[in-house]
């Protein structure tokens, strides 16, 4: 939590905000403005159009194709009484007062009531959210479902930041994700259930960009990023709140089929629970594989592993390839995969480079601010929502020292990590940015670069 508690106390001491917060008062609104296309998204301006996007995709709306974008901080002044239902039950409708009116035979796991759209974030926050319902998905989204994997759903640039949430398979951003890309996401809410995941519950497609700070309490599964099944790629992510499960990992807990973490950490305790069955088992990065061919390279664990029946200081139980990995053999002593480091070697420039050789450019870099307990943190983000997106301007240096140079043309955005925007400007060349400690995201021309400053 401490990257949250530096980015509050930056607000707390003379950052100005633009954005505003909308807080939510249980009623529900149409959007007026957009007309759903890439160029022109419909705009979701209150907590109450969120809620009618909730709503109508709860009872069958289609958002096929239809972009969405979000404009302002959402506050869902969450508890018992006042309860956020998810955008997409997956098999589960809303009657006409915006009930949930239970499960749909016929429809089980079928998208008709799923998000299966493009939801932009727009770097703006959504607090104090609050779902509890053991019997669905949760999270701000219960179930995002794309057409396939050409043709994903997307649900990118939003950051809960705290709350909790509970469901049958919950995650801080979307309880089932399947065929759905997540982009630049994180998540500080408390996230309990059956299967759960600090970002994606169940089914990620693909996982980019994304971290996790709060809690995760799995009764079966649970996973740092993601709770369980299939993830065919989880890239530059992080997970720093606590794990427990039957099958636990700091990344992942239970990793079907075939797929890749790459450039991933772990800082957080996994603990698996549970009889001394097959099935229990933690992991520093993954709890369990079964089927497929897996691969995991240029990760670290440095969080404390604890299982009464399998353990491993990155892989509790199955196989999976493995290409430079490390832990931290102070909180962990016991694995078949990866190698073992000292906190000395682990937090020297020595291992940033060892870190940043596998790659391209400098993805990673010393931990100055102690953010993470002085170990490697990632400062560098490639949005995955276009892969082939060519960032058009230059940040440096980076880390700085104070201020940075931001090389470009265009209306450029800066923001806080908590999506608070803290500087909008045309450029045109060099232009120097002065800003406080903590850690900033740069937009220009559609691309985003994160910059660090001591």
């Amino acid at each position: 939590m401490k990257k949250i508690y530096i980015v509050m106390m930056l607000v707390l001491t003379g950052m100005t905000a633009v954005a505003q917060t909308s807080v939510w008062d249980g009623n529900r609104a149409l959007w007026t403005r957009g007309e759903g296309t890439e160029n022109n998204p419909y705009l979701i301006e209150s907590a109450a159009h969120l809620a009618y996007l909730a709503y109508m995709v709860n009872k069958g709306f289609e958002t096929c194709g239809l972009h969405f974008r979000l404009t302002t901080d959402i506050d869902l002044n969450g508890s018992e009484d006042q309860q956020w239902i998810p955008i997409g039950l997956g098999d589960r409708w809303f009657n006409e007062d915006g009930c949930d009116r239970g499960r749909q035979s016929g429809y089980v796991f079928f998208p008709n009531t799923s998000f299966r759209g493009h939801f932009d974030g727009g770097e703006h926050s959504v607090s104090n959210i609050y779902v509890d319902n053991e019997s669905y998905y949760a999270g701000l989204f219960g179930s995002a479902v794309g057409i396939d994997s050409d043709h994903p759903a997307v649900i990118e640039n939003v950051f809960v930041t705290n709350g909790y949430i509970k469901g049958g398979s919950a995650g801080g951003i979307v309880g089932n994700g399947s065929n759905t890309l997540v982009s630049r996401c994180w998540n500080g809410a408390t996230i309990e259930g059956g299967s759960c995941g600090g970002i994606v519950g169940i089914k990620a497609f693909k996982v980019y960009n994304c971290y996790n700070a709060g809690e995760v309490n799995g009764t079966y599964e649970a996973g740092g990023i993601v709770g369980a099944f299939s993830a065919y790629e989880i890239v530059e992510c992080y997970n720093e709140g606590n794990v427990t499960g039957q099958s636990a990992g700091g990344i992942m807990g239970e990793w079907m089929h075939s797929g890749t973490i790459s450039n991933c950490y772990n800082s957080g305790g996994v603990t698996a629970v549970g009889d001394n069955s097959t099935q229990t088992s933690a992991g520093g990065l993954v709890g369990i594989t079964i089927m497929g061919t897996r691969s995991i390279s240029n990760c670290y664990s440095i969080g404390a592993v604890q299982s009464d029946n399998n353990l491993g200081c990155l892989v509790g139980y199955g196989s999976v390839e493995i290409e430079s990995c490390y832990y931290l053999t102070s909180t962990c002593t016991e694995s078949e995969y990866g190698e073992p480091k000292d906190e000395d070697y682990m937090r020297s420039q020595e291992f940033v480079d060892l870190l940043n050789s596998l790659g391209t450019g400098q993805l990673w870099a010393l931990d100055e601010n102690n953010t993470n307990g002085g170990f490697p943190v990632i400062v560098t983000i490639d949005l995955a929502v276009d892969e082939i997106l060519e960032i058009s301007f230059h940040v440096y240096p980076n880390p700085a020292q104070g201020q940075f140079t931001v090389e470009g043309t265009g209306r450029m955005m800066v923001s806080s990590l908590l999506g608070q925007i803290v500087l909008v400007k045309e450029i045109d060349g060099p232009t120097t940015v002065s800003l406080p400690q903590g850690m900033y995201f740069v937009k220009l021309n559609g691309a985003t670069q994160k910059v660090v400053v001591e």
